[in-house]
């Protein structure tokens, strides 16, 4: 039971790094979001938030790993939500 709590701790980590990237507008890749999740590493003032970062960090880091044909940058996306307005227009 405890490693699917750490499972749920670690996706919601996860999220909540991503939706800083997000706030901040900054490009989200697995180099941004280590980045992210590092810094949140250092914040954690509890044991606990400690070690659930470790486990995100670890979770993309492996993930980084198992993907080593990828470029780096490759599938970066910048998000800007804000200043786009939805285009329901098809150009052909």
């Amino acid at each position: 039971m405890k490693n699917s709590d750490d499972k749920k701790l670690c996706d919601i980590l996860i999220g909540e790094a991503v939706i800083e990237l997000f706030n901040e507008d900054a490009p989200v890749s697995r180099v941004t979001l280590i980045g992210q999740l590092e810094k949140m590493l250092h914040a954690a003032d509890t044991p606990e938030k400690k070690r659930v970062a470790r486990l995100a960090l670890e979770t993309i880091k492996t993930g980084s790993e198992m993907n080593n044909n990828e470029k780096s940058g490759e599938g970066v996306m910048s998000f800007f939500a804000k200043n786009i307005a939805a285009d329901d227009s098809t150009k052909h």
